[in-house]
């Protein structure tokens, strides 16, 4: 099953005329390459629901069916959760297809920050041209809820700080998903690290059904205003609103275009993931309920310029 066909052709919204799409966030995989442990039938049920629809091998031609009707110029693939033994070969992979399709445009590649062959693996990693960027994981939080990290405060520890040191000399960036009450370590994690292109994955993890959720979010969001080197993506929106339904939505996304601007603000499709709540058509479809206020020059820095900078994508 694709999202074209969950939920129609798509058609582009008339705001979106004349801008041409990158899409800064999704996946690929290959079940019969490398194990993808979180996807087996066996695994816990995901919190975002039913993995059976993205079951199967997410490839090109599948992502493009699901594109059709977008003007996609470029895609930057974030790692999987692939489980290979060595998670270099997820990167080394994604070079060999976009070699041979085209796609991806760039990689986030997967390392963890804290693993003492993080240096080793940073280098390995970066070998490849498509490689852009790195997540590590972060999240964490005190209800358990959301806990990828090894540990809470991952973003203090000084080999922590050290691996970055190391992306952020080589011009990458480095991604993670975080909860909103990390907001404010990101920010002075970024205030240490000015040189560091930082990438918040699904929007802060925004959940404004649990009680103080939104208002931890919101002035967090306010903390980053100063922080010029962070980016949020407008992506993983399942988490505030699983349909993506711009009333639900708007007020949250009005208020991170206001305080950190278009050129800090990146869409993905997070598909298939997102797929199984809000079929592209969907997501388009509300976004560009949510963003009419928007002048063409931010939608155009949110759908295209901001990826293309932040990655360093030579694409029009």
């Amino acid at each position: 099953m694709n999202g074209g066909d969950a939920g129609g052709a798509l058609t582009l919204p008339d705001l979106f005329r004349g801008i041409n799409f990158i899409d800064a966030h999704h996946h690929f995989w290959d079940l019969g390459r490398f194990p993808y442990r979180w996807l087996a039938p066996s695994a816990p049920p995901a919190r975002f629901g039913d993995k059976s629809p993205i079951r199967h091998d997410y490839l090109p031609s599948g992502y493009l069916s699901d594109m059709s009707g977008l003007p996609l110029t470029g895609s930057v693939h974030v790692q999987a959760n692939c489980g290979a033994a060595d998670p270099v070969e997820e990167t080394r992979w994604l070079q060999e297809l976009a070699e041979q399709t085209g796609w991806p445009s760039a990689a986030v590649a997967e390392v963890d920050l804290l693993d003492p062959l993080a240096p080793d693996l940073i280098e390995r990693h970066a070998a490849y041209p498509l490689l852009k960027g790195f997540r590590t994981p972060v999240a964490w939080d005190a209800e358990g809820r959301w806990r990828v990290a090894a540990q809470p405060h991952v973003l203090t520890e000084a080999a922590f700080g050290d691996a970055a040191r190391q992306i952020a000399e080589r011009g990458l960036t480095l991604e993670m998903v975080v909860v909103p009450s990390q907001l404010i370590e990101v920010a002075e994690f970024a205030a240490a690290h000015p040189g560091l292109k930082i990438v918040i994955n699904h929007f802060a993890t925004l959940e404004p059904a649990l009680p103080g959720n939104a208002d931890t979010w919101r002035r967090g969001i306010e903390r980053l205003a100063d922080a010029r080197n962070v980016y949020v993506k407008l992506s993983g929106l399942w988490t505030a609103d699983r349909a993506w339904n711009a009333q639900a939505l708007q007020p949250y996304v009005t208020a991170l275009i206001a305080t950190l601007g278009a050129r800090r603000v990146v869409w993905g499709s997070n598909l298939p993931v997102e797929g199984v709540n809000c079929p592209l058509p969907q997501q388009i479809e509300q976004l560009a309920i949510m963003l009419a206020g928007c002048s063409h020059q931010d939608l155009a820095r949110i759908f295209h310029a901001t990826a293309q900078e932040v990655y360093q994508l030579a694409i029009d």
